[in-house]
């Protein structure tokens, strides 16, 4: 545990020093420009526009805030291929993969990674081909035909694509309801029924199969 906090803080300073040069260098870079000859028009006109169009304190904030992101999603990724490839029968290369595109897809969509993961096992226990007999397809069993349109232009036959698709369909169901289980539910029947009060046996089974799996992909370092 010691070690690998050491590990992550040692990271994390490395890419601060690493985003602190790149700063002086963007800060040298503007002093340049600012010192020479105003004999170019091109030049002139260039030196004229605000100082915050060639480096912003929103973009500043935005690269310190992905610089100490980074070795945080790094562990997650970790910690979510040793379990994924522990409980799962898929290559140790594949368990990397999903972890990936997983992260990467509850970032990009503002969703709690450890429950994508846990739908993506739920609903395919990770095959990158799975059909269902209701024609969902894919890790995240999308039926293209609700939602095709809606996740385009990503290709939902794409493993990858269709992660994505599912992280962004669950994002717009989170939005939709009032607590994270209307979500599990509407992402297994629609979000329609569960608004509707509709209670269904195999829908229970299966929000108790998604939270059971929450607690086997909790992230703990």
């Amino acid at each position: 545990m010691r070690e690998t906090n050491k590990t992550a803080q040692t990271g994390r300073w490395g890419a601060l020093v690493l985003l602190l040069c790149a700063c002086l260098c963007i800060a040298g870079l503007v002093s340049l420009l600012v010192t020479q000859p105003k004999n170019d028009t091109m030049d002139a006109a260039f030196l004229e526009e605000p100082l915050e169009t060639i480096v912003s304190s929103q973009d500043i904030e935005t690269a310190i805030a992905t610089v100490f992101r980074v070795p945080e999603r790094q562990d997650l990724v970790g910690s979510l291929e040793v379990k994924i490839a522990s409980h799962f029968p898929i290559p140790q290369n594949e368990a990397n993969e999903f972890a990936n595109w997983i992260v990467n897809s509850a970032d990009k969509h503002g969703v709690d990674e450890v429950l994508l993961t846990s739908i993506v096992a739920t609903e395919s226990s990770f095959r990158k081909d799975a059909v269902s007999h209701k024609g969902a397809i894919g890790p995240a069993q999308i039926m293209p035909r609700y939602w095709e349109e809606f996740c385009s232009p990503l290709d939902l036959r794409v493993p990858q694509d269709n992660i994505e698709c599912g992280a962004r369909i669950l994002s717009h169901l989170l939005e939709q309801c009032w607590d994270e289980s209307c979500a599990i539910r509407s992402y297994n029947m629609g979000f329609p029924r569960v608004k509707a009060g509709k209670i269904f046996p195999s829908v229970e089974r299966y929000e108790r199969t998604v939270k059971q799996f929450k607690e086997m992909f909790a992230f703990n370092v």
